[in-house]
C-alpha cells in the first residue's frame, strides 16, 4: 500500500473517531442503581415535575406521534412502540433541560434557547407500565438538527414515571403545591408495602419479531 493511501487511511479513521468522540455522552452514569430505587429516592429530581403535572399548573409534554405494537412471546403478549414527545413550554422546557444537563454531556448548541425541544424513544410495556427501551438510543431534536442520546434511566422516569411519582408521593404523604393533600397509596394505584420496585414496569422480557424489549 503506497504512503498516500495509507495517509488517506489514517485521515478517515481520525474523521470517524473524531465524529464519535464528539457525540453526546453519559454524564451521571445510572446504570448500576435498580429502576425502582432511582425513582423511589428521586434521583432524577422529578417529584416537583409531576406534582406540577398532577395539579394541571403546567400541561405534560405534547405527544407529536406514536406507534403502538403487539406481539407474543413464550405465549405471553407483550407491548411496545415508539413515541415522539414535544417540549415546548417554559416548565417543562426547564426541566427537560435540567434532566438532559445532569445526565449527559457534550450535548448540542441551541440547548438553552430553544422554544421547542423534541425526544423520541421506543419503549416496551411490562405491569401495564411504560418504559424507554434500555438498549436503544433516544432522538433529540433541537431545530433542524436531530442528535443520538444515549440511554439513561432519567429519561424513561421523565417520560413515563407519573404512575410511580404519585405512589411515591402517597407513599411519603407528601403534599402537593398550594397545600393539597397526597392521596393515600390506594388511591393512588398502589400499596405503601410495594417499595421500590413497585410501579416500574421495568422492560426486561424477551424479545420478538414485533417488539424489542429491555434486555
Amino acid at each position: 500500500m503506497s504512503r498516500a493511501r495509507t495517509l488517506r487511511l489514517s485521515v478517515v479513521g481520525l474523521v470517524l473517531v473524531g465524529g464519535t468522540a464528539c457525540g453526546i455522552a453519559i454524564r451521571r452514569d445510572l446504570s448500576t442503581v435498580q429502576p425502582g430505587q432511582v425513582g423511589f429516592d428521586d434521583m432524577c429530581g422529578l417529584q416537583e415535575y409531576f406534582d406540577a403535572l398532577e395539579i394541571k399548573t403546567s400541561p405534560p409534554p405534547r405527544v407529536v406521534s406514536a406507534l403502538d405494537l403487539e406481539g407474543t412471546v413464550g405465549g405471553k403478549p407483550i407491548r411496545g412502540g415508539k413515541e415522539r414527545f414535544a417540549f415546548e413550554n417554559d416548565f417543562v422546557l426547564k426541566h427537560l433541560r435540567r434532566v438532559l444537563n445532569e445526565n449527559w454531556r457534550r450535548l448540542p448548541p441551541g440547548l438553552d434557547t430553544a422554544p421547542k425541544i423534541e425526544i423520541e424513544v421506543r419503549w416496551s410495556e411490562k405491569a401495564g407500565t411504560k418504559r424507554v427501551l434500555t438498549d436503544e438510543d433516544a432522538q433529540l431534536s433541537v431545530g433542524a438538527e436531530t442528535y443520538t442520546l444515549p440511554y439513561h434511566v432519567c429519561l424513561s422516569e421523565l417520560l413515563y414515571g407519573e404512575p410511580l411519582y404519585r405512589q411515591r408521593r402517597a407513599m411519603w404523604g407528601l403534599p402537593l403545591p398550594g397545600g393539597a393533600a397526597a392521596k393515600t397509596a390506594v388511591d393512588a394505584g398502589g400499596s405503601a408495602a410495594a417499595g421500590p420496585d413497585a410501579g416500574t414496569g421495568r422492560s426486561d422480557a424477551g424479545r420478538s419479531d414485533v417488539v424489542r424489549t429491555d434486555r
